[in-house]
């Protein structure tokens, strides 16, 4: 029977050779253990304006007018002058990586990032109905990407 040279890639092992995949191998899986978790979220609370708030008119645009272009708002204050309606909408962009021993659940990193944004719409009216006051604050568009 005839036995050929035999390769060190054939071989489990070859000595005085180390093959370089190992390390690297051990590494990743090292890295994979310990990696707890990666969250990234987008948070969304109210509708955004439906339309231009610089088209009310004080002392010319009603409640009725209001009601009409922006819908129902998000809160309605009332005091011995007038309502006050308030229109809301908030955008929120989050993320978080986290570094964490899968056994004993020892977290070794954490990072967090939150960016977030609102648009505010404020009108007055007096006892009769009428538009008194306007304010607009708008900054959801303003908002970061992630």
């Amino acid at each position: 029977m005839r036995s050929g040279p035999t390769s060190c890639r054939a071989l489990a092992s070859c000595p005085g050779k180390r093959r370089g995949i190992e390390p690297l191998a051990i590494a990743a899986v090292a890295v994979a253990m310990l990696i707890g978790g990666c969250t990234i979220g987008r948070y969304y609370r109210g509708v955004p304006l439906r339309a231009d708030p610089n088209g009310l008119q004080e002392g010319e645009s009603t409640r009725h007018d209001v009601l009409n272009v922006f819908g129902p708002p998000d809160r309605i204050l009332q005091n011995a002058s007038g309502d006050t309606f308030i229109y809301e909408y908030e955008r929120e962009n989050y993320s978080s990586f986290r570094l964490q021993d899968p056994i004993i659940r020892f977290t070794w990193f954490t990072y967090s990032r939150s960016l977030g944004q609102r648009d505010r719409l404020v009108v007055v009216f007096d006892l009769g109905g009428v538009v008194r006051g306007v304010a607009v604050d708008q900054h959801t568009e303003e908002l970061p990407m992630l």
